[in-house]
């Protein structure tokens, strides 16, 4: 039975996950010799609303049921494509990557399912791959902890499925006064082309926030990330690539919001940079999502 009280403070908190993969590097040679995808990183959206019962005693409404489920509907527009340090398209124009991604929350665990797709209007599409890649993904979270399989498919390419298990923790310290957002990810390729070497990834990153003020209209992250090969993922190459930049998200409503980002790459290792071509290189990106 509800109680008249003062000061009871009802918080709901919704939060969706976008396609937030790692991929293999798959073992086809194309107009570039690997292809790895750049998750489409798209900021939680959150949504949070206090209500205090007045100083006389009153009935206080009932709080509204946290939905089970949700579905976040999305796209990313890259500059360049890039994965993991592995530069996917050699002249890119107009690249559209749109994914959507159903939810389901439990008492201790929540499970998501996803599709991520990448169309290119660039020399990938003047190679009659406009079309470049489907990505299916499950993901089981719970607490800090979460299992990632993924599938990755390229129909105008190559016949193959990439499959990879991910094992992946990330923790949450926004209350802290210099928050961080520390991750790590360990990326097992399962399968890959007869005779290609499958190879294990290692992530480390961080994504600390910029303090804000309480009724600032969007916020920023500097997101910078390690890739490292533990086997045959980077060639000769023990550290594949840093990454670096920064990320600002605006809320439009309680269910979208639209994001921005700048990203500078660089290569340490031989093999990378000869793979490239490059020694660095930077992209800038746009994007959205809407979460039912």
């Amino acid at each position: 039975m509800r109680q008249i009280a003062l000061g009871i403070l009802l918080t709901a908190v919704v939060a969706a996950s976008a396609s937030a993969q790692t991929l293999a590097t798959p073992s086809f040679t194309s107009a570039l010799k690997g292809v790895t995808f750049t998750a489409p990183v798209s900021p939680a959206l959150v949504a949070a609303r206090a209500l205090t019962a007045a100083a006389a005693p009153a009935l206080q409404a009932p709080a509204a049921a946290a939905k089970k489920a949700t579905v976040l509907v999305g796209a990313d527009i890259p500059s360049t494509y890039y994965f993991r340090g592995y530069r996917q398209e050699s002249d890119p124009q107009f690249t559209f990557q749109p994914y959507v991604d159903v939810g389901v929350a439990g008492e201790s665990a929540a499970v998501n399912l996803g599709l991520w797709n990448s169309f290119h209007t660039g020399s990938l599409n003047d190679a009659g791959a406009g079309y470049y890649e489907t990505d299916f993904y499950a993901a089981v979270t719970a607490g800090i902890f979460k299992a990632t399989y993924t599938a990755y498919m390229y129909p105008n390419i190559d016949s193959s499925t990439i499959q990879e298990l991910m094992f992946s923790v990330a923790y949450n310290d926004s209350e802290s006064s210099f928050a961080l957002a520390p991750s790590a990810a360990i990326a097992f390729e399962i399968q890959k082309s007869s005779g290609a070497d499958k190879g294990i990834y290692l992530e480390l990153g961080v994504a600390p926030g910029i303090p804000m003020n309480d009724d600032a209209k969007f916020t920023i992250s500097i997101p910078l990330k390690f890739g490292f090969s533990l086997k045959d993922y980077y060639g000769g190459d023990g550290m594949g690539y840093f990454s670096g930049g920064v990320l600002f998200g605006v809320p439009l409503n309680d269910m979208s919001e639209v994001h921005f980002s700048i990203l500078g790459y660089a290569f340490p290792g031989d093999a990378m940079r000869e793979y490239n071509g490059e020694k660095g290189s930077y992209v800038v990106s746009g994007g959205f999502s809407v979460k039912f």
